[in-house]
C-alpha cells in the first residue's frame, strides 16, 4: 500500500493553524469492532467513526455498505 502522508507531514499539518480532521475508521468484515482498538490508542485528536453506523446507508441494491445520502452526512 502506498503512503498517503508521512508521519512527519501529518505532525506538521496538525500543528498548523488549520489542522486536518482525522477520522479513525477501523473496521474488518466479520469483526472485531474497531472502537475498542481506537480506545486503546489512536492518533491524538482523531475521532472514531463507525463504518456501519456513521458512513454507510441502508444495505440494498447499492451494496452492503453503500454511501449514505449526502444530506445525512450534514
Amino acid at each position: 500500500m502506498d503512503t498517503l502522508i508521512t508521519a512527519s507531514d501529518l505532525a506538521r499539518e496538525a500543528a498548523g493553524g488549520s489542522p486536518p480532521v482525522l477520522l479513525d475508521v477501523r473496521w474488518q468484515l466479520g469483526g472485531p469492532p474497531g472502537r475498542p482498538a481506537y480506545e486503546e490508542g489512536h492518533i491524538p485528536g482523531a475521532v472514531y467513526v463507525d463504518l456501519e453506523a456513521d458512513l454507510a446507508g441502508p444495505p440494498g441494491s447499492g451494496g452492503r455498505h453503500p454511501l449514505p445520502d449526502p444530506a445525512v452526512l450534514g
